[in-house]
């Protein structure tokens, strides 16, 4: 396993306490071109300081041009057969390795951790970290961290820097389950669920989601977290796909959405609508996930087979079809 962190985060940095206890498996990405640490293993970017202030950010970022230039290198250094797991924050700049390596990544397992940046931020660095999320679709895992809800039931009355602390030491007590979660990892990809504290498969969702996993106490990790050295190569089964299995999966795979509960419940609605102006007997449990889903699973395609079951009972000019727009509806 290897944890991914920049030197520009304000959160996840070489210098987050947490990142110790994994020495041997960190890998702080200098962005700004000069070595921030003799404690962790770096990778320096080819950016040069010119002692102006850095003013753009996302793909027009000089240090965003710089790394990206030296992409194959940096995964050339990470290897083959691991699950590297990005550590970023609300500074888009962590973003940076994740946007750089996601297509190169071909024999490793990506996992990102991710958090918004603040609503009182630019419209800016908010357009450019979405820029910087727009396809997840090589992810074997995502987890989102809203920290502007997190901010929203805070003490008014503490400063931000308190509540840095608290976040902080929020993401100290869950980057054990994290870990564990993505290392025991057999169905991917996967989001993590707030709800469980636990990563769940996206094709799974609702079914696998078990809220009483939160209750439990999970302190550190069980398994060495180190970077993995084979000096013989990894042995790997073999795996011989039927002819076009490959395209047939990537097509069908899941892809996390940070919107994914919002498109749930807009579907779910839908089916409600549906069901109700067709007198279709029809009951959906509310899903109880907390976090990045697909905005569909395998309860919601039952219930959708379930319906389309039951509209051909009724013939075709007596069935009604409540109409509505998607789009309108996820802009509402």
């Amino acid at each position: 396993m290897i944890l991914v962190v920049t030197d520009t985060g304000l959160i996840w940095n070489h210098l987050n306490p947490v990142v110790n206890q994994y020495k041997y498996a960190l890998l702080v990405v200098c962005l700004n071109g000069k070595r921030v640490t003799d404690a962790y293993d770096c990778f320096v970017s080819p950016y040069k300081d010119i002692g102006a202030p850095v003013d753009r950010i996302g793909f027009e970022d000089p240090r965003f041009k710089a790394l990206d230039s030296a992409g194959k290198y940096l995964n050339n250094i990470l290897g083959d057969h691991e699950d590297v797991v990005f550590l970023t924050d609300v500074e888009p700049s962590t973003l940076y390795p994740f946007y750089v390596l996601k297509d190169r990544l071909e024999f490793n397992n990506a996992h990102l951790l991710v958090m918004p940046p603040f609503a009182f931020e630019t419209n800016a660095e908010r357009k450019v970290h979405f820029e910087l999320l727009a396809d997840l679709s090589k992810l074997d895992s995502f987890l989102y961290y809203d920290i502007n809800e997190k901010l929203k039931t805070f003490d008014k009355g503490h400063t931000i820097d308190a509540f840095l602390d608290y976040v902080r030491s929020d993401l100290a007590r869950l980057t054990p389950r994290v870990l564990n979660g993505i290392y025991h990892m057999e169905e991917r990809p996967c989001y993590f669920d707030f709800s469980s504290e636990t990563y769940v498969p996206l094709r799974e969702g609702f079914k696998s989601i078990d809220i009483t996993q939160k209750s439990k106490i999970v302190t550190q990790t069980d398994f060495p977290v180190e970077k993995c050295f084979a000096t013989l190569g990894n042995i790997i089964e073999p795996f011989y796909p039927e002819e076009d299995q490959y395209v047939k999966d990537e097509i069908e795979r899941p892809v996390a959405r940070i919107d994914g509960k919002k498109v749930c419940n807009i579907l779910r609605e839908q089916r409600k609508l549906l069901a109700a102006a067709n007198n279709i007997p029809f009951e959906s449990a509310e899903c109880p996930s907390i976090g990045p889903c697909s905005g569909t699973c395998e309860k919601c395609d039952m219930e959708s087979s379930y319906l389309r079951d039951q509209l051909l009972k009724i013939p075709k000019h007596k069935r009604v079809y409540p109409q509505f727009d998607p789009i309108d509806e996820m802009k509402s």
